[in-house]
């Protein structure tokens, strides 16, 4: 699981880029035709992936409960017991 939430934000992020970068390039140069080849496609199903595998891992996450501190029940006895022995 730490892996997963380490590692698929940072993929993810990379494939979103370099989509960016084809379809810029795709804007820029029509003829080269880089939107229409199968090299998109699998790069546009690998960010897609990416994507929804991010969207899982980091939703899990956020839903776990997360582990609360111990309360420290010394230090509230130990103030009861001044509160006791001052007599307020």
């Amino acid at each position: 699981m730490k892996f997963a939430k380490a590692i698929l934000p940072n993929v993810t992020i990379a494939l979103n880029l370099a989509m960016a970068v084809v379809v810029y390039l795709d804007m820029r140069n029509p003829m080269m035709g880089f939107m229409s080849g199968p090299a998109f496609l699998g790069l546009y199903i690998l960010t897609f992936a990416a994507s929804v595998a991010t969207a899982v891992v980091l939703y899990k996450w956020w839903r776990t409960p997360k582990k609360q501190p111990k309360e420290k029940k010394e230090s509230i006895n130990s103030i009861e017991n001044i509160e006791l022995t001052l007599d307020i």
